[in-house]
Protein backbone atom coordinates (compact mmCIF):
# COMPACT_ATOMS: atom_id res chain seq x y z
CA UNK A 1 0.00 0.00 0.00
CA UNK A 2 1.34 3.37 -0.75
CA UNK A 3 -0.04 6.88 0.91
CA UNK A 4 1.48 9.96 2.30
CA UNK A 5 0.24 13.20 4.37
CA UNK A 6 -0.93 15.52 2.07
CA UNK A 7 -1.71 19.41 2.72
CA UNK A 8 -4.90 19.64 0.77
CA UNK A 9 -5.94 23.50 1.65
CA UNK A 10 -3.29 25.98 4.12
CA UNK A 11 -4.19 26.24 7.22
CA UNK A 12 -2.93 25.03 10.81
CA UNK A 13 -1.89 21.65 11.49
CA UNK A 14 -5.20 19.91 11.43
CA UNK A 15 -5.43 20.59 7.71
CA UNK A 16 -2.98 17.47 7.32
CA UNK A 17 -4.90 14.60 5.87
CA UNK A 18 -3.47 10.81 4.65
CA UNK A 19 -4.49 10.29 1.37
CA UNK A 20 -3.56 7.02 -1.20
CA UNK A 21 -0.50 7.69 -3.58
CA UNK A 22 0.27 6.37 -6.83
CA UNK A 23 3.96 5.04 -7.61
CA UNK A 24 5.39 5.77 -10.93
CA UNK A 25 7.90 3.95 -12.49
CA UNK A 26 11.55 5.84 -12.08
CA UNK A 27 12.56 8.47 -15.35
CA UNK A 28 16.47 8.28 -16.42
CA UNK A 29 19.16 9.48 -13.94
CA UNK A 30 16.41 9.16 -10.54
CA UNK A 31 15.98 6.38 -8.23
CA UNK A 32 12.39 5.69 -7.09
CA UNK A 33 13.25 5.14 -2.84
CA UNK A 34 10.41 2.80 -0.50
CA UNK A 35 10.71 5.31 2.85
CA UNK A 36 10.96 4.11 5.85
CA UNK A 37 11.56 7.48 7.70
CA UNK A 38 11.07 11.43 6.70
CA UNK A 39 11.87 14.36 8.24
CA UNK A 40 10.34 17.20 9.80
CA UNK A 41 11.45 20.91 8.50
CA UNK A 42 10.26 24.33 9.27
CA UNK A 43 9.69 24.90 5.41
CA UNK A 44 6.74 22.13 5.55
CA UNK A 45 4.57 24.20 7.92
CA UNK A 46 5.55 27.45 6.10
CA UNK A 47 4.10 25.74 2.92
CA UNK A 48 0.91 24.80 4.74
CA UNK A 49 0.24 27.78 6.16
CA UNK A 50 0.38 29.03 2.94
CA UNK A 51 3.29 31.79 4.03
CA UNK A 52 5.46 30.74 1.30
CA UNK A 53 7.32 34.08 -0.55
CA UNK A 54 6.00 35.06 -3.65
CA UNK A 55 7.08 32.66 -6.67
CA UNK A 56 8.22 29.98 -4.44
CA UNK A 57 4.21 28.53 -3.21
CA UNK A 58 3.68 24.75 -4.19
CA UNK A 59 0.46 24.03 -5.58
CA UNK A 60 -2.05 22.47 -3.57
CA UNK A 61 -2.96 19.70 -3.04
CA UNK A 62 1.17 19.42 -1.76
CA UNK A 63 3.04 15.94 -0.38
CA UNK A 64 6.02 18.21 2.21
CA UNK A 65 9.02 16.67 2.76
CA UNK A 66 12.29 17.08 1.44
CA UNK A 67 14.58 14.43 2.96
CA UNK A 68 14.12 10.80 4.28
CA UNK A 69 15.49 7.58 4.10
CA UNK A 70 14.29 3.96 3.02
CA UNK A 71 15.49 1.34 0.53
CA UNK A 72 16.10 1.40 -3.55
CA UNK A 73 12.88 -0.30 -5.21
CA UNK A 74 13.35 0.88 -8.75
CA UNK A 75 15.86 2.76 -10.92
CA UNK A 76 15.76 4.63 -13.96
CA UNK A 77 17.76 4.31 -17.01
CA UNK A 78 21.21 5.05 -16.67
CA UNK A 79 21.90 4.57 -12.84
CA UNK A 80 25.06 2.84 -11.60
CA UNK A 81 26.46 3.13 -8.44
CA UNK A 82 23.15 1.89 -6.38
CA UNK A 83 20.90 -1.44 -6.96
CA UNK A 84 17.26 -2.47 -5.66
CA UNK A 85 17.77 -2.98 -2.05
CA UNK A 86 20.36 -0.72 -1.27
CA UNK A 87 19.34 1.45 2.18
CA UNK A 88 20.04 5.12 1.48
CA UNK A 89 18.96 8.68 2.23
CA UNK A 90 18.11 11.26 0.20
CA UNK A 91 17.47 15.18 0.16
CA UNK A 92 15.11 16.44 -2.94
CA UNK A 93 13.30 19.58 -3.84
CA UNK A 94 9.96 20.62 -2.76
CA UNK A 95 7.67 18.15 -3.95
CA UNK A 96 9.94 15.32 -2.96
CA UNK A 97 7.14 13.44 -0.81
CA UNK A 98 9.04 12.99 2.30
CA UNK A 99 6.12 12.28 4.34
CA UNK A 100 4.96 9.48 2.16
CA UNK A 101 5.97 5.68 1.52
CA UNK A 102 7.54 6.84 -1.99
CA UNK A 103 9.64 9.43 -3.70
CA UNK A 104 11.72 9.43 -6.64
CA UNK A 105 14.77 11.43 -6.70
CA UNK A 106 18.15 12.47 -8.47
CA UNK A 107 20.99 10.30 -8.48
CA UNK A 108 22.86 13.40 -6.99
CA UNK A 109 21.06 13.45 -4.38
CA UNK A 110 21.30 9.91 -2.77
CA UNK A 111 23.68 8.47 -1.17
CA UNK A 112 24.20 4.91 0.76
CA UNK A 113 23.75 4.37 4.18
CA UNK A 114 25.17 1.41 6.32
CA UNK A 115 23.34 -1.38 7.92
CA UNK A 116 24.08 0.10 11.35
CA UNK A 117 22.27 3.59 10.92
CA UNK A 118 19.23 3.08 11.01
CA UNK A 119 16.24 5.11 8.51
CA UNK A 120 15.40 7.42 11.17
CA UNK A 121 18.90 9.10 12.33
CA UNK A 122 19.54 8.44 8.33
CA UNK A 123 16.50 10.84 7.77
CA UNK A 124 17.34 13.18 9.98
CA UNK A 125 20.74 14.51 8.37
CA UNK A 126 20.81 15.69 5.33
CA UNK A 127 19.17 18.97 5.07
CA UNK A 128 20.32 20.21 8.64
CA UNK A 129 24.23 18.86 8.30
CA UNK A 130 24.26 19.45 5.10
CA UNK A 131 23.00 22.94 5.90
CA UNK A 132 26.06 22.96 8.46
CA UNK A 133 28.55 21.46 6.50
CA UNK A 134 28.19 24.14 3.45
CA UNK A 135 28.22 27.22 5.78
CA UNK A 136 31.05 26.44 7.92
CA UNK A 137 33.36 24.42 5.24
CA UNK A 138 32.04 25.98 1.96
CA UNK A 139 31.13 29.60 2.86
CA UNK A 140 32.59 30.31 6.56
CA UNK A 141 36.44 29.46 6.11
CA UNK A 142 35.97 26.92 9.26
CA UNK A 143 39.85 26.20 10.24
CA UNK A 144 40.87 24.83 13.51
CA UNK A 145 41.22 28.21 16.42
CA UNK A 146 38.92 29.99 14.42
CA UNK A 147 35.57 31.12 16.40
CA UNK A 148 32.01 30.88 15.97
CA UNK A 149 29.31 31.98 17.23
CA UNK A 150 25.91 29.70 16.29
CA UNK A 151 22.47 31.56 17.08
CA UNK A 152 19.83 29.00 17.71
CA UNK A 153 22.48 26.28 18.81
CA UNK A 154 19.64 23.91 20.25
CA UNK A 155 18.04 23.46 16.80
CA UNK A 156 18.59 20.91 14.08
CA UNK A 157 21.03 22.67 12.23
CA UNK A 158 22.60 24.54 15.40
CA UNK A 159 23.18 21.22 16.70
CA UNK A 160 25.38 20.15 13.26
CA UNK A 161 26.92 23.14 13.68
CA UNK A 162 28.67 22.18 16.91
CA UNK A 163 29.07 18.84 15.76
CA UNK A 164 31.52 19.62 12.86
CA UNK A 165 32.42 23.07 14.29
CA UNK A 166 34.30 21.00 16.71
CA UNK A 167 35.23 18.46 14.77
CA UNK A 168 37.32 20.75 12.51
CA UNK A 169 38.67 22.25 15.82
CA UNK A 170 36.92 25.40 16.24
CA UNK A 171 36.30 27.77 19.25
CA UNK A 172 32.02 27.34 20.06
CA UNK A 173 29.83 29.91 21.17
CA UNK A 174 26.21 29.11 21.39
CA UNK A 175 23.43 31.44 21.74
CA UNK A 176 20.28 29.44 22.95
CA UNK A 177 17.07 30.47 25.35
CA UNK A 178 17.29 29.85 28.68
CA UNK A 179 15.85 26.09 28.80
CA UNK A 180 18.35 24.66 26.22
CA UNK A 181 21.60 26.03 27.81
CA UNK A 182 22.20 22.28 28.99
CA UNK A 183 21.43 20.70 25.66
CA UNK A 184 23.95 23.19 24.04
CA UNK A 185 26.54 22.08 26.77
CA UNK A 186 26.18 18.70 25.56
CA UNK A 187 26.55 19.02 22.10
CA UNK A 188 30.07 20.44 22.76
CA UNK A 189 29.81 24.33 22.88
CA UNK A 190 32.74 26.14 24.70
CA UNK A 191 30.77 28.86 26.07
CA UNK A 192 26.99 29.04 25.86
CA UNK A 193 25.20 32.21 26.23
CA UNK A 194 21.25 32.36 27.34
CA UNK A 195 20.13 35.68 24.93
CA UNK A 196 17.46 36.26 27.35
CA UNK A 197 19.51 36.86 30.25
CA UNK A 198 22.73 38.47 28.65
CA UNK A 199 23.95 40.72 25.57
CA UNK A 200 24.99 38.12 23.21
CA UNK A 201 27.39 40.57 21.57
CA UNK A 202 29.14 41.89 25.09
CA UNK A 203 29.60 38.56 25.76
CA UNK A 204 30.95 37.07 22.72
CA UNK A 205 33.28 40.07 22.83
CA UNK A 206 34.23 39.06 26.49
CA UNK A 207 34.42 35.63 25.73
CA UNK A 208 37.19 36.35 22.56
CA UNK A 209 39.09 38.87 25.00
CA UNK A 210 37.63 41.89 22.91
CA UNK A 211 38.84 39.94 19.32
CA UNK A 212 35.67 38.92 18.19
CA UNK A 213 34.40 35.97 16.18
CA UNK A 214 35.82 34.80 13.04
CA UNK A 215 32.11 33.64 11.49
CA UNK A 216 28.37 34.09 13.03
CA UNK A 217 25.82 31.41 11.51
CA UNK A 218 22.56 33.14 12.08
CA UNK A 219 18.79 31.76 11.17
CA UNK A 220 17.23 34.65 13.27
CA UNK A 221 18.16 37.73 10.97
CA UNK A 222 15.79 40.83 12.25
CA UNK A 223 17.59 42.89 14.80
CA UNK A 224 20.53 40.61 15.72
CA UNK A 225 22.43 41.23 11.97
CA UNK A 226 23.87 44.38 13.58
CA UNK A 227 24.54 42.87 16.39
CA UNK A 228 26.39 39.79 14.76
CA UNK A 229 28.68 42.71 12.78
CA UNK A 230 29.55 44.18 16.37
CA UNK A 231 30.93 40.69 17.48
CA UNK A 232 32.84 40.30 13.85
CA UNK A 233 37.05 39.56 14.58
CA UNK A 234 38.47 41.27 11.75
CA UNK A 235 38.23 39.64 8.57
CA UNK A 236 35.18 38.17 9.90
CA UNK A 237 32.00 37.05 8.23
CA UNK A 238 28.45 36.57 8.94
CA UNK A 239 26.43 33.69 7.19
CA UNK A 240 22.41 34.56 7.55
CA UNK A 241 20.65 31.58 6.71
CA UNK A 242 16.64 32.27 7.85
CA UNK A 243 14.79 35.06 8.54
CA UNK A 244 12.97 34.10 11.93
CA UNK A 245 12.25 37.84 13.83
CA UNK A 246 12.16 38.46 9.77
CA UNK A 247 14.25 40.31 7.15
CA UNK A 248 17.53 41.87 8.72
CA UNK A 249 17.23 45.45 10.49
CA UNK A 250 18.57 48.88 10.13
CA UNK A 251 20.25 50.48 7.10
CA UNK A 252 22.08 48.16 5.95
CA UNK A 253 24.58 50.56 4.22
CA UNK A 254 25.35 52.41 7.15
CA UNK A 255 26.15 49.20 9.20
CA UNK A 256 28.71 47.75 6.80
CA UNK A 257 30.29 50.69 6.65
CA UNK A 258 30.80 51.41 10.27
CA UNK A 259 32.53 48.15 10.11
CA UNK A 260 35.00 49.24 6.69
CA UNK A 261 38.09 48.81 9.01
CA UNK A 262 37.34 45.43 9.64
CA UNK A 263 36.76 43.92 6.35
CA UNK A 264 33.73 42.09 7.47
CA UNK A 265 31.97 39.82 5.13
CA UNK A 266 28.22 39.38 5.00
CA UNK A 267 26.86 36.16 2.85
CA UNK A 268 23.57 34.54 2.97
CA UNK A 269 22.73 30.93 2.60
CA UNK A 270 19.80 28.99 0.67
CA UNK A 271 20.99 25.31 1.00
CA UNK A 272 18.76 24.87 -2.40
CA UNK A 273 21.70 27.33 -4.29
CA UNK A 274 24.11 24.45 -3.85
CA UNK A 275 21.86 21.67 -4.42
CA UNK A 276 20.62 23.07 -7.79
CA UNK A 277 24.18 24.56 -9.12
CA UNK A 278 26.44 22.51 -8.12
CA UNK A 279 25.04 18.08 -7.97
CA UNK A 280 28.46 16.71 -7.89
CA UNK A 281 29.39 18.57 -5.18
CA UNK A 282 26.73 18.45 -3.33
CA UNK A 283 26.61 14.97 -3.94
CA UNK A 284 30.42 14.30 -2.18
CA UNK A 285 29.12 16.68 0.18
CA UNK A 286 26.69 14.27 1.16
CA UNK A 287 28.33 11.19 1.64
CA UNK A 288 30.84 13.03 3.71
CA UNK A 289 28.18 14.11 6.16
CA UNK A 290 27.32 10.79 6.33
CA UNK A 291 31.02 9.61 6.78
CA UNK A 292 31.22 12.23 9.94
CA UNK A 293 27.21 10.29 11.12
CA UNK A 294 29.42 6.98 10.93
CA UNK A 295 32.61 8.36 12.65
CA UNK A 296 30.25 9.20 15.60
CA UNK A 297 30.69 12.88 14.25
CA UNK A 298 26.88 13.66 14.03
CA UNK A 299 25.10 12.72 16.86
CA UNK A 300 21.80 13.70 15.75
CA UNK A 301 19.20 14.49 18.22
CA UNK A 302 15.86 13.37 17.29
CA UNK A 303 12.36 12.69 18.50
CA UNK A 304 10.47 10.20 15.98
CA UNK A 305 6.40 9.68 15.90
CA UNK A 306 4.68 7.53 13.74
CA UNK A 307 3.48 9.36 10.51
CA UNK A 308 0.13 9.32 11.23
CA UNK A 309 1.12 11.82 14.16
CA UNK A 310 2.44 14.30 11.48
CA UNK A 311 0.08 17.28 12.48
CA UNK A 312 1.18 17.13 16.48
CA UNK A 313 5.02 17.06 14.78
CA UNK A 314 4.10 20.23 12.97
CA UNK A 315 2.33 21.78 16.44
CA UNK A 316 5.45 20.85 18.47
CA UNK A 317 7.82 22.67 15.95
CA UNK A 318 5.95 25.60 15.55
CA UNK A 319 5.62 25.85 19.70
CA UNK A 320 9.06 25.58 19.75
CA UNK A 321 8.92 22.47 22.00
CA UNK A 322 11.56 20.57 20.35
CA UNK A 323 15.12 20.24 20.43
CA UNK A 324 16.91 18.72 17.50
CA UNK A 325 14.77 16.91 15.05
CA UNK A 326 11.83 15.52 14.61
CA UNK A 327 11.24 12.47 12.29
CA UNK A 328 8.24 10.49 11.41
CA UNK A 329 8.37 6.66 11.08
CA UNK A 330 6.67 4.97 8.27
CA UNK A 331 5.22 1.83 8.32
Amino acid sequence: MSYAIQIPRSGGPEVLVKVDQSVLRPYAGQILIRNHAGAVNFIDTIIRRGEMPEGMMPDLPHIPGVEGAGVVEALGEGIKGFAVGDRVAWMGPIGAGGYGTHSMIGESYVTQISDSVDFDRAASIPVNAMTAYHMLVNLGGAAAGKSVLVHAAAGGVGTMIQHIAKHLGMIVIASVSTNKTEYAAAQGADEVIDYRKEDVTARAMEITHGRGVDLTLNPISGETLKSDLEALAPLGTVVIYGFLAGPPAGNFAEDLAKHFQKSVAVRVSDIYTYFGNRPRAFSADLARVFDLLGQGVLRPQITTLPISEAAEAHRRLEAGETTGKLVLSIA
